[in-house]
């Protein structure tokens, strides 16, 4: 029998945002023995209640689920490859360290390419592969250099690309050159590994319905300044 998120990804879900099983616990107003046995709950009021308190969409939690099991840290494959860590990317505003940034996500992007040929990974949401082409990596780069939490959320590309969950779909930009091939936009979102919530736009092409990755960037871009004060 499929088990809903909530049950599959519960406990999951916690370390990917960051919050102790003791402090949900509290939040929700039980007993820390009693998480497991709430994420087994089908009460949609208290799976509600959940929701608010992880700070996810109800949906989401709700949805049924059949999938492997999570990517792991993408950072710890990039480390294996020995091409970037987390204190290689540049932190600051100059252009010289946007630049940079740039530059690593294109590099990533091409470097993800080798090593996924068929350049696309299934959405558990959305059952369906979202695509990587041209047009992600340029919008990509340039939207998420801006910040270094967006630059990091791109770098855990196979996680946001598999279980990033479906918000709402939007028409695409009528004035935009890179939007004119896509029939109407999807804003996904992720909770990344050191990043927190992370958006994810995915283009649905006009001639053939197919979802390609439009651009990626971190929504909580003011956590690097809280932390640098």
């Amino acid at each position: 029998m499929n088990q809903i998120y909530f049950e599959a990804r519960g406990e999951e879900l916690l370390g990917r945002i960051g919050m102790t099983k003791s402090e949900f616990a509290r939040r929700m107003g039980i007993r820390k023995q009693n998480v497991k046995a709430l994420f087994k709950s089908k009460n949609l009021d208290t799976i509600y209640k959940a929701a608010g308190v992880l700070g996810v969409p109800f949906e989401m939690l709700i949805g049924y689920v059949v999938e492997p099991d999570l990517i792991k840290h993408p950072l710890e494959q990039f480390e294996e490859r020995e091409i970037i860590s987390e204190d290689d990317i540049p932190r600051g505003n100059t252009p010289e360290e946007r630049r940079n940034r740039h530059d690593i996500i294109f590099n990533f992007y091409q470097d993800w390419k080798r090593h996924n040929p068929d350049q696309k990974k299934y959405n558990i949401c959305l059952k369906e592969d979202i695509n990587i082409r041209s047009v992600s990596i340029d919008e990509t780069a340039a939207q998420a250099s801006i910040s270094y939490l967006s630059t990091l959320a791109v770098l855990q590309l196979d996680a946001v690309l598999t279980n990033a969950w479906l918000l709402k779909s939007v028409p695409s930009k009528a004035d935009s050159k890179n939007q004119r091939r896509f029939e109407s936009m999807l804003i996904m979102e992720y909770v990344c590994q050191g990043v927190g919530r992370v958006k994810m736009t995915v283009g649905v092409k006009r001639s053939d319905k197919s979802k390609v990755q439009y651009c990626i960037t971190a929504i909580d871009t003011d956590k690097i300044k809280q932390e640098a004060e």
